[in-house]
């Protein structure tokens, strides 16, 4: 088995404001997006480039902090194509007043049929496309360093683009 580490992102193109004025930033969003990159696993001349699996996720956030502006998240990651599994994303995300940026971080937990843990990483940007829903885009970073679908000693890194949707509930 090797390690790899996943990078997944998405950049959306839109204003977050609506009709000019600024939107209060919601209480809680629902978030479905999809990745698609490349897995780099092994190290030296076992070191292997190929394409990621396809990740599909269903998330939902709630916002913890005004100052700074925090959410935490968690949800349901799928991977598909190549490799088949289930398990969930966790985090906390960083999404500036009045800005197209979000940041986050957190872990990635695949439960089945094989058990896989990591951290993951992403910057990207949303625009609003309807009032109460945004496009976004992001480039995601995951490393894999723990599981039984791991060989001993090695990592597995991904590196997506994604695009997905937000849905502001409050």
């Amino acid at each position: 088995m090797q390690r790899s580490l996943i990078v997944t992102g998405v950049v959306a193109l839109a204003s977050p404001t609506a009709g000019g004025r600024a939107a209060a930033d919601p209480l809680w969003q629902a978030e479905v997006r999809a990745g698609y990159g490349i897995a780099i696993g092994g190290s030296g001349a076992r070191m292997s480039t190929r394409a990621s699996p396809v990740t599909l996720a269903a998330i939902a956030a709630i916002a913890t902090s005004v100052e700074p502006p925090l959410s935490g998240y968690g949800g349901l990651l799928v991977e598909a194509l190549d490799r088949n599994s289930v398990g969930s994303v966790f985090g906390i995300k960083w999404a500036p007043h009045d800005s197209r940026l979000r940041l986050s971080g957190g872990g990635t937990w695949l439960l089945a049929p094989y058990m896989l843990f990591g951290a993951t990483a992403s910057v990207g940007a949303c625009m609003r496309w309807k009032p109460r829903i945004g496009v976004c885009g992001d480039l995601q970073l995951t490393a894999y360093f723990a599981g039984d679908d791991l060989a001993d000693g090695r990592s597995v890194t991904q590196v997506q683009l994604g695009a997905g949707l937000v849905f502001d509930a409050m």
